[in-house]
Parts: structure tokens; C-alpha cells; sequence
């Protein structure tokens, strides 16, 4: 087992942002893949490898998210949810986390499948479970994304099935193309998920993808109309000191997602990343992979490049993972 960063003050390494339907073991995609038709099976694992990663910067987020769309097609049967869902959970244990927020849309992952989200929910919550069986000192939570791309009622929809789902679900999330589909769009969708934060449901917690491929307008939607309290991404809340201070005051925290951000050209380097200017002005900050399966990395490599190329010092990452347990929704 390796570790991504020493323990702070004996607080659990907590990672708050990795899709589960995109970290798929490469080896367990390649072996469903097969299975299915969807890989011949003169492909070496080797080519596999080669067309699944991505390791140098695509066009926009968008490009990426089309790379996306091979990983639910290998989902075709509850057992299949079940492996990966104990797989995912398995390797965050692996990389030193004993607090794992993953999070999957059930729009996306059911898709290919035409099964129903019921079935999805059981085998992910399954395997999950059976990780922390196996290992004790692991807890996880499942996080409900409403995809954008699907449209506001399908969104509406997938609120209300989290909301159904509450004692399985921690959280739920607005994810996917936010410059064609800001947070404005679905204040109607996600409207009986604020209201029941807001009358004090302790168990409805709510993050919202923002200020990765748009601007801070799209953040303060996600504030102010969808009820986010955390963000995931965040990064180009710098274009507004307003929003800094308003992220600061309210105790906000970005999941960060660095090589994600570098590889989807929302920040042009690590030495350029804006993580370390709004951790020091105040915001809280953790750290996070988005997706394995695509990115290919771990959370230990995250915290590396936190390190040696964006300018962390032990202090820093410390200080990210005090924050990324504080504001867990587990």
C-alpha cells in the first residue's frame, strides 16, 4: 500500500471527487470489453492502454468528455456494477484513502444498457460495501450526478431518484458541459434538493461542477441558485476577488483536480495552476483525481505534482487534507 501524503493531524486521507464510472481498472475495461464485443481480441492490453489513456492535453473538456463514453458500454448486468464498485473502492484503499466520495451518473452509466438506475445504484452500493467489509478502516459515499448533456428533465429526474435514495446517496452533483449548459438551466431540476438543504435535511448535501471550462458567473449560479457547498473544480474563481472572499467567508471547498485541469486545457500547467493562490488566499482546497480511468493517475501522483510542480509544501498539502475531510459529506 503507498500513501499520497503523510497524515495531518491525524486526519484520514480524504479524496471528494473521483468519478466511479470512469475508474475502471484498465485491466478489468479491457476484460469487459471483450467480453462484449467492443475489443477484438487481437488487441494487445498494451493498444488497449494506448487508446484508453489520455496523456497529453486534448482540444477543450469537451473532447475529453467524448472519451468518456466507451466505459459505460462495458456496463451490461448488476454484476458488473457490483465488481466495479468494489475495484474503485479497493484502489483507493490501495492508494492510502480511508475516505472515498465517488460519484456516477445514472443517466450516463445506464445508457448503453437500457437498465433501470435501481440496477446501477444496487451494484455500486453493493461492491462499495463489500470493499468496506474487507477493509475496516475504509468508509465511502456515492455521490448522484445529474448529467447536463441530458437535459434539464432528465436532471430533474435523476434529483428526484437521489433524493429517493438518500440513505445510499451522501451527495448530489451537477456534472458535464458547463459552457453549453450553465448552472442556470436546471435551478427548476435541482430546486427540491435546495429546498430540503435549506429546511434543514442534514442528509442532502449538494457540489456542483463550475469554474472549470467557464467563469466565475457560472460559479456564483452554482452558490446561489443550486445550493452548492463544495465546488468541484473551482480553479478560475481567481478572475473574481469577490468570489474569493465570498468562497473564504463561506468555507467553500474546491475539489481540485490538477492533471484533469492540465489535461482538459482548463489550466495551461501545473506551474500555472490556480490551487495554491486561492489555498493561500483563505479558500479551502483539497485534492483529487476527477478520472483514473481516462487520466491515468493516482491520488498519490496528484499530490507529487502538488509538490514538486505547483509549488505545495508539506504544510500545504497538510492544510488540503484537513480540508477535504472537513468538508466531506460521508
Amino acid at each position: 500500500m503507498t500513501s499520497a501524503a503523510a497524515p495531518a493531524q491525524g486526519v484520514p486521507q480524504t479524496e471528494l471527487h473521483r468519478h466511479l464510472d470512469v475508474s475502471i481498472r484498465l485491466e478489468t475495461l479491457y476484460e469487459l470489453g471483450q467480453a462484449r464485443g467492443l475489443v477484438t481480441r487481437s488487441t494487445s492490453l498494451a493498444a488497449f492502454r494506448d487508446r484508453i489513456f489520455l496523456r497529453e492535453p486534448m482540444a477543450d473538456l469537451s473532447s475529453v468528455l467524448d472519451k468518456f463514453t466507451f466505459f459505460p458500454k462495458v456496463l451490461a448486468g448488476p454484476a458488473d456494477f457490483e465488481r466495479v464498485g468494489f475495484e474503485v473502492a479497493e484502489d483507493c484503499w490501495n492508494e492510502g484513502t480511508r475516505v472515498a466520495e465517488l460519484r456516477y451518473s445514472p443517466s450516463f452509466v445506464t445508457a448503453p444498457s437500457g437498465l433501470s438506475w435501481d440496477v446501477a445504484l444496487d451494484g455500486f452500493y453493493r461492491g462499495c460495501k463489500r470493499a468496506e467489509a474487507k477493509y475496516p478502516g475504509l468508509r465511502t459515499g456515492l455521490i448522484c450526478i445529474a448529467s447536463r448533456d441530458f437535459g434539464e428533465e432528465a436532471a430533474a429526474q435523476t434529483v428526484e431518484f437521489y433524493l429517493k435514495n438518500l440513505e445510499r446517496f451522501v451527495g448530489v452533483d451537477l456534472a458535464g458541459n458547463e459552457v453549453n449548459f450553465p448552472c442556470r438551466m436546471f435551478e427548476h431540476a435541482f430546486a427540491p434538493a435546495v429546498k430540503a438543504k435549506r429546511g434543514g435535511d442534514k442528509r442532502v448535501h449538494i457540489t456542483i461542477h463550475s469554474g472549470e471550462a467557464s467563469g466565475p458567473e457560472n460559479m456564483w449560479e452554482a452558490l446561489e441558485l443550486l445550493g452548492a457547498e463544495r465546488i468541484g473544480h473551482g480553479i478560475r474563481a481567481v478572475e473574481d476577488p469577490k468570489l474569493v472572499e465570498h468562497l473564504r467567508e463561506k468555507n467553500v471547498c474546491l475539489e481540485v483536480c490538477p492533471t484533469s485541469n492540465i489535461l482538459t486545457q482548463c489550466a495551461p500547467s501545473y506551474a500555472e495552476h490556480t490551487a495554491a493562490r486561492l489555498m493561500r488566499a483563505g479558500v479551502p482546497v483539497s485534492i483529487n483525481t476527477d478520472d483514473p480511468g481516462v487520466f491515468a493517475v493516482s491520488l498519490e501522483d496528484e499530490f507529487r505534482h502538488a509538490r514538486s510542480d505547483m509549488g505545495f509544501s508539506e504544510a500545504d498539502v497538510a492544510r488540503c487534507l484537513v480540508s477535504a475531510y472537513e468538508a466531506r459529506f460521508v
